[in-house]
């Protein structure tokens, strides 16, 4: 990459990540926070915490758009984690704890045979994770997923699908170990 391109690239992020500080005043967006995409589609409620270096996308994509991220109320999200709404909405509730290496994602690419993976079209099915979750390092959360109050993901889990309220889920793909 060019010089000129690096530097633009640069400023472009740190102009992006002060819009969404400007637009989540209530909000702690730790510096090395990367956010692409407008801000006004990201909402972090109430002494939300983003601690970095964690990457949020919020853009539109692939033939998809209407993404939004939505943060509850004294959620906590660690470091080094991927949050990728790609299209499709992510919503994660209140009082929630979202481990350091998470990805989360709101879409993902097609897998027809007969045509090469980057020419499909993306699909877009977002991600809603309940309130009182913690999600352990590490994990996963595919598109679709649906996580209910209070589960727990253990650590390198792989999530996709409906996770019942009050399980605690673990491996890949998840599968309910017991209730909370």
């Amino acid at each position: 990459m060019p010089l000129k391109d690096f530097v633009r690239s640069a400023r472009d992020g740190v102009i992006a990540r002060e819009r969404l500080r400007r637009a989540n005043r209530e909000a702690f967006v730790a510096a090395d926070v990367k956010f692409a995409g407008d801000p006004r589609r990201a909402h972090l409620a109430k002494d939300v915490s983003v601690h970095g270096p964690t990457a949020l996308y919020v853009t539109d994509g692939a033939g998809l758009t209407g993404a939004r991220l939505e943060i509850g109320e004294r959620t906590y999200v660690g470091e080094f984690n991927n949050i990728r709404c790609a299209g499709a909405s992510i919503r994660i509730g209140r009082d929630c704890l979202v481990s350091q290496l998470v990805t989360i994602v709101g879409s993902n690419h097609g897998t027809a045979p007969g045509t090469p993976i980057v020419d499909q079209p993306w699909h877009g099915d977002g991600v809603v994770i309940g309130d009182d979750v913690w999600i352990g390092a590490g994990a996963v959360i595919l598109p679709g997923a649906r996580i209910g109050d209070g589960c727990v993901v253990a650590a390198n889990s792989v999530v996709r699908g409906e996770v019942p309220a009050g399980s605690i889920v673990a491996g890949a793909p998840a599968t309910v170990l017991r209730q909370r």
